[in-house]
Order: structure tokens, then C-alpha cells, then sequence
């Protein structure tokens, strides 16, 4: 009786609620179907429905917090599109808008925390904030140990600084420092929404980014590492475009600069994919996954059609930062013919074990079959990953490039106490074979530089031509030594360069030597043994000769200089460290060149009267020039000095020595004064002894004073007439960063030695362990080349320098991998549009003349 009545009295409820008035229609809404405690294991979330609401929690061991409540049913415009109970007894959502469902397991009642939830508050106490943070990672991140971190420790470490009276800044200085070390691209903490801070695993194009805004400083432009990062992106796909016939191009969205999509035909007929993301291919700003799913579909289904008579298709997917594996998988299955599984993910950590998701990589009736290099870079994550991983098993694909990330798992964000947002991977990620690329990232089947700085500066992409090649494409501009020569003096005539001088260097070997033009008024013609002032390729030899000195302990890298000098060095804030010779030699010193000093530094050599007053009609440069360098740095960085400012230091910007790499011609000048004073030596006797003595650079000296041996005369063009204006023969007081003479024969002795190990015709002449350490980098500071030697700019494989002064702009380039390089002098002006665009245009066409040789010897003259 009492049974019976209990199961009437439920059954009249139940359908009170269900009927109103009557009705026997269910009227609830899809979460008021599955009343209960549903949590979604390993991700830290937990949802209460009941009858008339849903609540939402966000909670470790440590504290819960209520991050959203809705009351039921909801709107019209549901949040959830589907409820539904799974065989297991799981309950499956799909939110609004999202592409896959969440899934969670019944509870019998919330954990103990969210009985009593935090609230949150910006007034929320650091120690707080802290705690939360820390257990979020602890209970859900999921590669402490893939990454060699002891989060115990960091928790030990850092606990004791915090308090509840520090500042914000303060406490988000120790959350950053906590993850820095993890290097993982979806680990991050944001104070303000849409800016969060992490630190991806280092890549050549984030070295660049950071490099390269430091180089500015130099012009007092402060500029952010994101700010030069997109531009190096846009720079990038310029020169993707240089490989594009122009009727093939197409781009989404078309109207941007920066581009979801990039494709077309080479002229020999090799289509080009390039997919920057895998998030934004809707038009509409406000669409969500699905409906950019369903756009990707449509643009894809329409690029591989245009592509689809091709021979074979480079897909670029090195500048890929990510989006959604739906949108991955809906790609990778245009080129594929059979099912397959593609990956297996689920959250695995301390809080336990989610559900087991394996996504399938479906045909496409239409499907590419043609070879495809897909290439790859350190800067390719996340969903970019899964469309390598997707696609690397394909019979046709090969993956060319760098090893991704190694960051796959999706980003699982928390709300901190005190409204800051974090993320962390919870998530491992495996292939069809059960392969974990979690922090190693997927390694490439040919591995081959993906990006340089002067692969921008040449348009020419080392990965590119390698596919290229590999396809049968010949992408390399044949050039007859005719047709080059041709071209070359056709620019120097439209450029107006009265000399240029070329040694193509090939194995140990020089293949071709060409001079171009007049040494003279006289009209000497120019040839490979003509001299040249080299500008700033000048540290190049400046840097051989250091090495050689460090090698021979005649001086300490890493001794604070001001041991070797009778003046004090006065940086405008306290120092991180002693500024050192390896600080010089990299650029990271912090000590500037300040325009309004430096261009006094250039002085006439037969009076010592200002090169910069003569041209500029103007005084303001002291006559005659005092070349004393004890005088001249005591002036320029010591404080009593009469040219001292702490503008001369990057202090200006609020940084400190060995935190920005700021090209410094006075800091390299400094550098050869303390090796000078080192070692009882001038840098003439130094450079004579271990470089120009031993790899018969018998043409070649340090322009102190004015030479006795003609040098090829130096021009500049007049404003107005753009008629060549004579220079006087002048030299710098700093002489050591610029005004070394040498000829393009005696630099290809250099470089062939430099590029084999300090060896020339077969003989060592400098100690290789010398060159090692030249072309080794000596900071961790980014430099605008990527990495420093000893001055030299190394960038992968590449190694270089350039040299620009009034009538001088030259070059020196060496290809490592590919034993390939060249020397270019010339007496080329800067300061004209026309002369400069011409010397750019020529250094173009020896960089392509140098890869393309492959003839005999050519007869110097």
C-alpha cells in the first residue's frame, strides 16, 4: 500500500511538471532531462542541474569556484544543442556552436570545496590566488614529467614570496617565472583578457621577432616581439609569392594582409598551400566553429580544384599557430583515399582519467594523390600538429622542414580568485600508431631549415626549392657567366656604381672572380686584386682575429673589460653583470651609437678635418679629429666625459646590459681596444699574424692612416644633380668596426677557410677550433640574424655580414650546408634611392649566381 501510494504520488508530480495544464507533452528543456552531478573527469569542471537551474564549477583539491549559473530552460537560442545519455551512463553535451561534445560522469554529490565555493573578486588575496593556481596545475596539467618539471619544488620555491600585501605585478611575476620553465605554448596566465603570457618552445622565427625589435632600438623605434612577428609573417608570404605565377594566386581573406590561405602554381606547375591557422575561414567576424568548418570545406573543396591539375603540391604549414582539429581532419581528408584512424586524445593527470576520444580521418571523393611535402617548422602547434599527424602517414606525403611544437593537446582554461584567467594542457594527444609527439614535437622525414632572415632578405625559401628539387622542378635561375655578367653591369650602369668586384666560392674553391667598372678617375679597371674599403664586413675579420686571441688566451671572453682600460664605463642604471668581450662581440653590451657623436667619428685623412661638416656645410664635428681612442671612449662613457649621456646606453629604454642585442659599431670598437690592451698587440699586428699572413691576404690592411697602395675611390651622389661627387680618402676614428681594406680575392681566402674549418687548398691555416668558436653562437640573446658568433651573423646555416659608409656598401655570405658562398664589394651610395636599390638588386643576382654556377673556373681579371 504505502509502496504503491509512493509510486502514484511520484507519477502525479512528475506529471504535474511534465503536463501544466493538462498537456502530456515533456516540455522540459535538454538539461532538465538529466537532472544530477555531472563531472567531466580530468578537466576540473562539474555541473548541478536541477529542475528550475545549472550551475557550472571550476575546482582543484584546493578551493572551487562557481564560474557560471543559467536558469532552466534556457532561451530560445540554447546554449546546449544536444543532452543525451551515452550507453555508459555518461552524459554527452554539444554546446552551441562547437563541433565535438563534452562528455561527463555522474556524481553522487559536488566535492566537498564547491559545498562552500570561492567568489570571485579582484580583491581576492594573493596567497589566495596562488594556492588555486598551483593546485590547478597539480591536479591537471599533464606533462610535469615530459618536461623535467618538479612542480613540487617550484611550489617550495616560490610559496615563500608570497604574501597578501604584494602588488599585482609582484604576484604575476612569480605565477610567469613558474611556468616559463614548462616551454609549453598552451601553458599561460593572463591578467587582462585576449593577452596572455607564455613561452613557446624557442624557434628561429620567434628568435627573429625578438632579434630584430631589439635591433631597432638602435633607430628609437621600440617596437613588440608580436608587432615584428607579423610583419616577418607578411614578409614571408611576399616571398611564397615570388614562387606564384600571378594569374594563379589566390588568398582568404582577400582583402587582409595577414592571410588564412595562400595558394597557387608555380610556373612549373607545383601547386602552393599555405595555411597560417586552422580557426578563421568564415567571413563573418562573429561565426562560430561550425560555421568556420563549414567555410573551410567550401574554400578547400574550391583551392583543391584549381590545384587539382597540378603535378604535385607544396603544402606550407610552417607559420601554423593552430585552431580546431575538425577543421585539421576536414583538410587532411582531400588528400586522402582510405579511412584511417587519425588520433586518439584523453585527459590523463592526477585528477584521473577522461574519456577516450579517437577522431578518424575520412576519404574524399576527389582526394589528391600526387606527392605533397608538407612542411613544417618549430612554430607549427596545435591543430597544425594534427594535420601533420593526420597527414604523415599518407603513401604520397612526405613532411619536410623542423619538428613541430610539441603542443597538442587543447587548452584548458581556469578563472583564478581574482578574475585572471589561465591554461594549461590536460590532454595527451597519440597517432594511429600510439605515438606521443607531446614536447619533441613530430619530426620531419627530411629535415632542412625552415625559416632564415635571409631567406626574407633573398626570396628565396631553402624548404621550397628542397621540394622543389625533390619534385623534379628546377627552381634555381640558370645563368650563363654571359647572361650574369650582362645583367650585372646593366644594373651598375642604372645604379650609377662606378666599381663592383665578385668571388663565387664553391667547396673550398673559388669558381668564378670578376671585377666590374673603374678603380679611378683614370679609369683602372677594376679586377678581383682591386682594393676596397669593406664597411662593417670589416668584423668579420675583426672577429677571425679575436678568436685567434681567445684561443691563444691572450684574452678572457667572459673578465669584466674594465680590467683592461684606464676609464671607467658609466651605464646609465646599475648593471645586470660586468660588461664583457663576449657582451661586445654579440652586441648585447647595451652600449648605442648615438648619430650626433658617431657621424663626427669620419675624418679626412690628409688634414683630419670632419667628412660630416664638409658634405653637410655645416660645424658641428670637432677639426682636426683627435684619433686618440683612449680620449674617445673616455669622452663617450664615462661620466665626465664630453660627449657622455646615458643615452648612449640601452638604459634609455629601460633595459640593462645582456638583455638586448643593439648593434654598437663603438661597442665592437671597444671590443678590439681590449684585446689591444689584452695582449700588448695592435689589432694591425693581430689581424696580420692570425689571418692575413696565413691565408696570403697579401692586399689586405687596416685603414688607419691613408693608404699608400690605391684603394678604389668612394662616391656619393650629388642631391640635385645625382652626378658622382669624389670622396676624399678618410678613414674612422673608431677604425676597427669599418675601415679594413681588402679585394675579393683576398676575402675568398677568407671565406673558403672560414666555411672549411680554417683550412685553404687542402692546408690548415687557422686552428679550426678558432673557426668553431667564430661561427658558434656566443649569447642567448636573439639577435635581428638569429644567432652571433664573433660578430658574424649566423642564421641556420647561413653566415654573413654586410658593410655600409659613404660610397660603400658590400657583402660576405657562406652557405654551411651546401659549401656554397660569395664575396661582393662595391663602391655602391647608401644615401641614394637609386644607388641602393641597384647594390640590392646585384646582391640578389650573386646570391642566385652562386647557387646556379656550375661551370668551369672562370679567368679572373
Amino acid at each position: 500500500m504505502f509502496k504503491g501510494f509512493s509510486l502514484l504520488t511520484s507519477g502525479l508530480i512528475v506529471s504535474a511538471v511534465l503536463s501544466g495544464c493538462g498537456d502530456s507533452k515533456d516540455h522540459r528543456g535538454a538539461l532538465q532531462k538529466h537532472p544530477g552531478v555531472w563531472q567531466k573527469t580530468a578537466y576540473g569542471e562539474i555541473l548541478d542541474i536541477r529542475a528550475d537551474r545549472m550551475q557550472r564549477y571550476e575546482f582543484n583539491t584546493h578551493a572551487c569556484i562557481k564560474v557560471a549559473q543559467r536558469t532552466l530552460p534556457l532561451s530560445s537560442a540554447p546554449e546546449v544543442t544536444q543532452a543525451k545519455l551515452r550507453n555508459t551512463g555518461q552524459l554527452q553535451l554539444t554546446y552551441a556552436g562547437e563541433v565535438y561534445p563534452h562528455i561527463y560522469d555522474p556524481q553522487a554529490s559536488l566535492p566537498d570545496a564547491c559545498q562552500s565555493p570561492l567568489s570571485v573578486d579582484t580583491q581576492a588575496s594573493p596567497t589566495e590566488v596562488f594556492e588555486y593556481f598551483w593546485h590547478a596545475f597539480n591536479d591537471y596539467y599533464a606533462f610535469f614529467a615530459l618536461r623535467d618539471m618538479d612542480w613540487q619544488a617550484q611550489y617550495n620555491h616560490y610559496r615563500p614570496r608570497i604574501h597578501d600585501a604584494m602588488s599585482d605585478d609582484d604576484l604575476f611575476e612569480a605565477l610567469t617565472e613558474m611556468i616559463a620553465p614548462l616551454a609549453d605554448g598552451h601553458v599561460s596566465v593572463a591578467r587582462t583578457p585576449g593577452r596572455p603570457y607564455f613561452v613557446m618552445k624557442d624557434a628561429p622565427i620567434l628568435r627573429a621577432a625578438r632579434g630584430t625589435a631589439s635591433y631597432y632600438l638602435r633607430y628609437n623605434m621600440q617596437l613588440t616581439d608580436e608587432q615584428v612577428f607579423s610583419e616577418l609573417v607578411l614578409d614571408s608570404l611576399q616571398v611564397t609569392q615570388q614562387y606564384l605565377e600571378p594569374g594563379s594566386m589566390g588568398s582568404f581573406p582577400a582583402e587582409q594582409e595577414e592571410k588564412t590561405l595562400l595558394w597557387g602554381k608555380t610556373k612549373n606547375n607545383i601547386g602552393v598551400l599555405v595555411i597560417n591557422n586552422l580557426a578563421h575561414f568564415s567571413s563573418d567576424a562573429e561565426a562560430d566553429e561550425t560555421e568556420h568548418l563549414d567555410a573551410a570545406n567550401v574554400l578547400i573543396d574550391g583551392i583543391m580544384a584549381e590545384l587539382a591539375g597540378t603535378e604535385g603540391v607544396i603544402l606550407d604549414i610552417r607559420n601554423n599557430t593552430g585552431g580546431d582539429d575538425a577543421i585539421a581532419l576536414a583538410i587532411a581528408s582531400r588528400f586522402n583515399t582510405s579511412k584511417r584512424l587519425a588520433f586518439n586524445k584523453q585527459a590523463l593527470n592526477q585528477a584521473g582519467q577522461g574519456v577516450l576520444l579517437s577522431q578518424s580521418l575520412q576519404t574524399h571523393p576527389d582526394a589528391y594523390t600526387k606527392p605533397i611535402y608538407l612542411l613544417t617548422s618549430q612554430l607549427t602547434i596545435n591543430a597544425g600538429e594534427i594535420l601533420a599527424m593526420a597527414m604523415m602517414h599518407l603513401p604520397h606525403v612526405t613532411l619536410l622542414g623542423e619538428e613541430t611544437s610539441g603542443a597538442l593537446s587543447d587548452k584548458r582554461f581556469f578563472t583564478l580568485p581574482n578574475g585572471w584567467q589561465i591554461s594549461l594542457s590536460n590532454e595527451v594527444y597519440r597517432d594511429a600508431q600510439g605515438n606521443l609527439y607531446e614536447q619533441r614535437g613530430i619530426q620531419p622525414d627530411i629535415a632542412v631549415p625552415a625559416f632564415s632572415m635571409h631567406a626574407l632578405e633573398s626570396g628565396r625559401f631553402e624548404s621550397y626549392d628542397h621540394a622543389l628539387t625533390l619534385l623534379g622542378k628546377d627552381h634555381k635561375p640558370q645563368l650563363t657567366i654571359r647572361e650574369f655578367e650582362r645583367q650585372l653591369r646593366a644594373l651598375q650602369q642604372q645604379g650609377n656604381i662606378p666599381a663592383v668586384a665578385v668571388n663565387i666560392i664553391h667547396d673550398g674553391q673559388s669558381v668564378y672572380q670578376q671585377g666590374f667598372g673603374n678603380v679611378d678617375e683614370q679609369g683602372t679597371e677594376v679586377n678581383v686584386h682591386s682594393r676596397f674599403y669593406l664597411g662593417s664586413v670589416s668584423k668579420t675579420l675583426l672577429g677571425a682575429t679575436l678568436a685567434q686571441a681567445v684561443e691563444q688566451q691572450q684574452v678572457d671572453l667572459d673578465a669584466p673589460v674594465e680590467h683592461y682600460l684606464n676609464f671607467s664605463i658609466d651605464f646609465g642604471v646599475p648593471l645586470a653583470q660586468p660588461i664583457t668581450l663576449r657582451q661586445l662581440i654579440t652586441h648585447t653590451s647595451g652600449i648605442m651609437d648615438v648619430e650626433a657623436v658617431y657621424r663626427c667619428n669620419y675624418f679626412v685623412h690628409a688634414d683630419g678635418s670632419s667628412l660630416y661638416n664638409r658634405f653637410s656645410q655645416q660645424s658641428v664635428c670637432e677639426e682636426p679629429a683627435n684619433t686618440n681612442l683612449d680620449r674617445f671612449f673616455a669622452a663617450y662613457l664615462t661620466q665626465s666625459g664630453s660627449h657622455y649621456h646615458t643615452d648612449n646606453f640601452v638604459s634609455r629604454f629601460g633595459l640593462r646590459n645582456n638583455e638586448a642585442a643593439v648593434y654598437s659599431n663603438i661597442g665592437a670598437a671597444l671590443a678590439a681596444y681590449v684585446t689591444e690592451q689584452a695582449s700588448g698587440q695592435t689589432l694591425s699586428e693581430l689581424t696580420q699574424e692570425y689571418v692575413f699572413t696565413p691565408l696570403a691576404m697579401q692586399r689586405s690592411e687596416w685603414g688607419i692612416a691613408q693608404p699608400t697602395t690605391s684603394v678604389v675611390h668612394r662616391y656619393i651622389h650629388h642631391p640635385d644633380t645625382q652626378q658622382l661627387l669624389p670622396l676624399p680618402d678618410y678613414g674612422n676614428i673608431t677604425y676597427s668596426e669599418g675601415s679594413a681594406i681588402s679585394t675579393a680575392h683576398d676575402l675568398g681566402n677568407f671565406l673558403i677557410a672560414t666555411m672549411q674549418q680554417g683550412k685553404l687548398n687542402g692546408e690548415q691555416r687557422i686552428p679550426a677550433r678558432a673557426i668553431a668558436a667564430m661561427l658558434s653562437p656566443q649569447t642567448n640573446v636573439p639577435s635581428i640574424s638569429v644567432e652571433r658568433g664573433f660578430f658574424w651573423g649566423l642564421d641556420g646555416d647561413k653566415i654573413y655580414h654586410s658593410g655600409e659608409d659613404p660610397g660603400v656598401l658590400t657583402q660576405i655570405y657562406g652557405d654551411m650546408r651546401h659549401q656554397r658562398g660569395f664575396v661582393l664589394l662595391t663602391n655602391a651610395d647608401s644615401g641614394n634611392d637609386t644607388s641602393a636599390q641597384a647594390y640590392d638588386d646585384i646582391a640578389q643576382l650573386v646570391l642566385a649566381f652562386s647557387y646556379s654556377f656550375m661551370k668551369e673556373p672562370h679567368t679572373a681579371r
